[in-house]
């Protein structure tokens, strides 16, 4: 069951936060308190509610499913859950070497000493750099990288991972 509510209310005082999470702003009116997570999330509950009450606002539009994934993390955090990232440990690693392989790059260094920086001096100078396979994933890094500052980085938004 779905239960239909007002629109979205402008938002005025400033609170400090409903369970662990910062509310940046509190709205009421004469039915509904609203309030608004620092990270843009809407709460809204019928009249004096506890934190119990609230419930979440969740635009129908084309990103559905991932505003749900969100609201159910978000649900999971709130009564103390498990969380699962909604990127694996891996592909977050490896998003943060492509963007810190990027940074690198911007500011002039070489592919050998981004390899050092990720993966230590000895792994590096093991085989010739010419031909060392650390050259190519940085290589691929950097392409990586350049590709979600380009606009990769919205389909993470979106819950699109590749």
């Amino acid at each position: 069951m779905v239960n239909l509510i007002a629109s979205a209310h402008p938002f005025g005082d400033k609170v400090s936060s409903i369970g662990t999470l910062p509310v940046v702003a509190r709205a009421t009116d004469s039915e509904f308190i609203w309030l608004k997570l620092d990270n843009g999330a809407q709460l809204v509950a019928k009249g004096s509610a506890t934190s119990s009450d609230f419930g979440v606002v969740v635009p129908f539009d084309d990103d559905w499913a991932i505003h749900l994934a969100a609201a159910d993390r978000l649900y999971r955090h709130l009564r103390g859950l498990s969380v699962e990232h909604p990127l694996t440990r891996q592909r977050r690693q490896r998003l943060k070497h492509a963007l810190r392989t990027v940074d690198g790059l911007h500011q002039g260094a070489t592919y050998r000493r981004i390899a050092i920086a990720f993966f230590g001096e000895q792994r590096v100078s093991e085989e010739p750099w010419k031909t060392h396979a650390l050259k190519s994933q940085i290589a691929r890094l950097a392409i990586y990288g350049r590709r979600m500052i380009d606009s990769g980085y919205r389909r993470l938004l979106q819950g699109r991972h590749r």
